[in-house]
């Protein structure tokens, strides 16, 4: 199965005002068809990975209110473009094969994410 993915980083800023991006979530959009999308995002009670998780809904509600039955293939890229910098930024989207679309799955991907960055 083909998946395309994103990795969703939030604006963070050091001890001496430097901006970074942290990774905190990924967007898995799969092949088809229909609605065939997963927001995975850390377990987390920070600020800004809760607005990302109502974000990543709200993305989601909007499509069912619409009544879509599938997405375009630029799904991921459009959001990735309209993402502004000063709030964060999605990672170039990746196409991979991977059969086990689970949450602890994506969860070990953003950890391992994480610690490349620190």
């Amino acid at each position: 199965m083909k998946l395309r993915y994103m990795v969703d980083c939030v604006l963070r800023h050091d001890e001496k005002g430097q901006p970074w991006y942290e990774p905190v979530g990924v967007w898995v959009q799969g092949p088809g068809p229909g609605l065939d999308i997963e927001m995975f995002y850390i377990d987390s009670n920070d600020p800004a990975v809760l607005a990302r998780k109502d974000e990543a809904n709200w993305v989601l509600n909007r499509l069912v209110e619409a009544d879509a039955t599938s997405l375009p293939e630029d799904f991921l890229e459009y959001h990735r473009r309209t993402r502004s910098p000063y709030d964060g930024k999605f990672l170039q989207a990746t196409s991979g094969d991977n059969h086990s679309l689970t949450k602890s799955t994506w969860e070990t991907i953003i950890c391992s994410l994480i610690n490349d960055n620190t």
